[in-house]
Parts: C-alpha cells; structure tokens; sequence
C-alpha cells in the first residue's frame, strides 16, 4: 500500500501545504479533507491549478482504499495478538443477549460483524436488503447465498454503509460479503488505468461484477465529510431500519461514540425519537466509551440528553469493563 500513501501525501503537500514525510497525526482532520474534496469534485471545480475533478475523484478513491485496508489490517492484528482490549471485546460479544439485540453503527468497518460471527455465525440483516453473496474462486462475478433453514440475521443497521458491501449502479442491487474480506471490497475502488498509474496490481482492482448484470461492482459509502452523501436507496433504508429500531428499543447503549458535531444527520435523529417517544416512554441510556477525552465526551453527552446521563449510573469511562457490560446487557438493543 506504499504507492496509495505517497500518492496521499503528495496530494497533502499540494492542498494542505504539509510535508510529504509529515505523518498522518499532522496532516488535517478527515472531516476537512473529504469536505474540501467534495466541494469541489461534486462541483466539477478544481482546488487549486493542479487538483482538478478528475484527479479529486481518483484522491478520494485513494484515500477511501487505504483507510478500508488499514481497518482490515489494524483488527486483523488485534485478532492475532489477542491482548487484554481484545479479550474486553470477545466477552461482550460472548455476554450480549444476541436473541433480542441489535446493531446500529456509523462506522464502515466490521468490527461488530466478526464479533458477533464468532459467537453466533456469519449471517447478519443489515435492513437495507442488502444480499448475502461471496466471491467466486474462479472468474469475476459474484455469487448470491441464500440463507439456511433457520438461519436468523441479527440485525446490524450500518447508515453509513460497511467495507463489505459492493453496489451495482444499473440494478441497483446491493451485496454483502464475509466481514474478513474487506480488503478485496478495498481494492474494487481503484479502475485499472489508475491502478497502473499508481503502480499496484491491476488484476485486483475494478474485478467484481455483479450477478445479474455482468457490470463492474462499485463501493457506497458515507465519507467523514460535513456533505454526507446519503441519497442512496441502501442509506435510505438504513435510516428508515435504524429509526425503527430506535423507536422501539427499552435502552439505548452507545459504545465508543463520542456525538460529534459531523454527525448532525444522527443527532437529530436520536433526539427527534426520543423526543417522539414521550416521557412514559423514554429510553435508557447507557455510555460506554473510554480513552484520554472521557469527561470531554461526558460534558457532550450531558449537554444533549441533559440529566438522563450520570457519572457512576451510566456512563463508563473505562471501556468495555465487567461493569459496563452488566449495565449493557439487560437490554433489547445495542447502538455504537
């Protein structure tokens, strides 16, 4: 992957006037990155004299690639190490009450999905009528599964969408894969040209094609910009699978979400239901979150459900302890 970061922080050096050897902890948020890209590759402008649309488009396929691959790599690692974080993240998966919970989660990576394959099995509902498929050993086109008798998808509602999804633009059908193969979802983002451009295989990019219409497969997914693109009919349906699940849940447990301002979308979602829902109605809540901004992340989430949230009641700044996960699993549905 050494090719798509020089490539990055070229792009850095000319936008953001930082050093090609500066690393990632300097260059700006992701947030002012994908916005600035957005703006102006949306627009068909360009951002400054050498960044034109075209090659904005390629930069953010790039950027979107790399950051897939290094979340395949980074829980990959953890797997293998088998450290005590990771032993934190096996038991609360192992101590869940799995027949009566569900997911919602704004991140792309499939942390829950390889949580939750281990205590349960590799089947999930995204609610979005996303395809259960897998990549086929031989040629490009993908394969629908259809599920088991009995097999039961635990609901895992992605409003951002996953690392694991392909999309087809002239069907419109929507495809999931195991979550430990991310990184051939990755590499479907870079075309062929680009990838002899930037000098990686080109037998891995741009090869899967979809089942039913024999058309390259292409990614969807939310970027960390303050212009969310999320007029796709998966993202529709996700919020529409996430709201409800909102609506109808005893409790709402957030895990390692901070309810930062990007996520405006979100924030009004979650205050319009419980808003909605009345106070004989009203959720509990539950936070767990961990790291060194724990009061920062408690004044945020003070100032946005008020006085429902309480030191030493809810909300854990120590991460997924034995204490935390008690508080967590007497309820019906889980939201990180």
């Amino acid at each position: 992957t050494k090719p798509l970061r020089d490539r990055l922080s070229k792009f850095i050096n000319r936008a953001f006037d930082h050093h090609t050897k500066a690393p990632p902890g300097r260059w700006p948020t992701l947030e002012d990155i994908f916005t600035s890209i957005d703006l102006a590759a949306n627009t068909g402008h360009n951002l400054g004299r050498d960044n034109t649309p075209a090659e904005l488009r390629t930069i953010r396929r790039v950027l979107l690639c790399r950051m897939m691959l290094m979340l395949d790599e980074r829980f990959t690692k953890q797997e293998a190490r088998k450290g005590s974080d990771w032993e934190r993240f096996s038991r609360f998966f192992g101590r869940v009450p799995l027949s009566h919970s569900a997911f919602i989660s704004l991140n792309w990576d499939t942390a829950i999905e390889r949580g939750l394959a281990a205590v349960r099995g590799p089947y999930f509902d995204y609610g979005c009528e996303a395809l259960r498929a897998e990549f086929p050993s031989v040629g490009c086109t993908v394969r629908t599964l259809n599920p088991e008798q009995g097999e039961i998808g635990i609901p895992v509602v992605k409003i951002h969408g996953s690392v694991n999804w392909l999309y087809c633009d002239n069907c419109r059908r929507l495809y999931w894969f195991p979550p430990n193969r991310a990184h051939e979802v990755a590499w479907q983002l870079l075309k062929s040209d680009e990838a002899k451009h930037l000098k990686v295989p080109s037998d891995l990019c741009s090869k899967w094609e979809c089942e039913k219409c024999a058309v390259p497969l292409a990614t969807r997914v939310a970027t960390f910009s303050y212009l969310k693109a999320l007029d796709f009919p998966m993202f529709e349906q996700s919020w529409l699978s996430a709201e409800r699940l909102l609506r109808d849940a005893d409790k709402w447990v957030f895990i390692g979400y901070s309810l930062p301002p990007a996520d405006y979308e979100f924030k009004h979602l979650l205050k319009r239901v419980q808003l909605a829902r009345g106070d004989d109605n009203k959720p509990e809540f539950v936070v767990i979150t961990g790291g060194p901004r724990t009061k920062e992340t408690f004044d945020t989430y003070q100032r946005f459900f008020g006085r429902s949230v309480k030191r030493g009641l809810n909300f854990f700044p120590r991460g997924l302890s034995k204490r935390a996960i008690e508080a967590a699993r007497a309820t019906r549905r889980y939201l990180k």
